[in-house]
């Protein structure tokens, strides 16, 4: 099954899709499950999950992408919001207490707050707590350092291997996303035992450069309004 976790609705401020434009995209490009990981909120994906819930062929699962003093973390199943910048360590405990599970998103990017990022000692200290997965396919970077040092990140600490598109628009959604093996029709525990157990494979290409540069362009003209 095709899940694309890693999805940025207009709720995180620096992105322009709707919940119903994402969930209608998502159904036409073949996903079957997505997670709408807003910036610091779950408004978006508590609307996305009511928007579905009749749908027979697309499962949403909450989530949130949190901003820990030192980088993001995915809260992957999650219906509550975590404040922001608190450390990753109680950050990744605080996603347990609800019930998910830790992901990192672009862990080594420095231009978006990769939680890893010339930082050795943030990065051990954080995956002691249990992370779950780490993104090593991201549409955002796809070509580079980035992608790279999270598949050698994966490797040697044993997390499964997550891809995601990261979108901003809804062109992007499921540009990169994770195979997951599930033999029945998903639930969010299903899902979120097929990552801990690693049953997972990333595909995908990487968003145009045209996609990224309006988003820079968005950015830009939310900060100067």
């Amino acid at each position: 099954m095709k899940l694309d976790p890693h999805i940025h609705s207009s709720y995180s401020g620096d992105a322009r899709s709707t919940p119903k434009e994402i969930i209608e995209r998502a159904k036409l490009i073949g996903l079957d499950i997505i997670a709408l990981s807003d910036h610091n909120t779950v408004k978006g994906s508590k609307v996305a999950i009511e928007l579905s819930k009749n749908l027979d062929d697309l499962l949403v699962v909450p989530s949130i992408e949190i901003s820990s003093s030192e980088g993001h973390i995915l809260g992957f199943g999650i219906e509550s919001a975590i404040p922001r910048d608190l450390s990753p360590e109680e950050t990744v405990e605080r996603v347990h207490d609800e019930g998910g599970i830790a992901i990192i998103p672009h862990p080594f990017s420095s231009y978006r707050r990769g939680l890893f990022f010339n930082n050795k000692k943030t990065m051990e200290k954080t995956i002691k707590k249990k992370i779950r997965g780490v993104e090593v396919l991201n549409a955002r970077c796809i070509i580079g350092y980035s992608n790279h040092e999270s598949n050698k990140l994966a490797d040697k600490h044993s997390l499964a291997k997550i891809g995601s598109s990261d979108s901003h628009f809804v062109e992007a959604v499921g540009n990169c996303y994770t195979e997951i093996e599930i033999d029945n029709e998903p639930s969010v525990h299903d899902v979120i035992q097929a990552i801990k157990s690693r049953k997972a494979k990333v595909r995908g290409k990487r968003t145009s450069n045209y996609l990224i540069a309006r988003e820079v362009v968005n950015k830009k003209i939310r900060r100067i309004y």
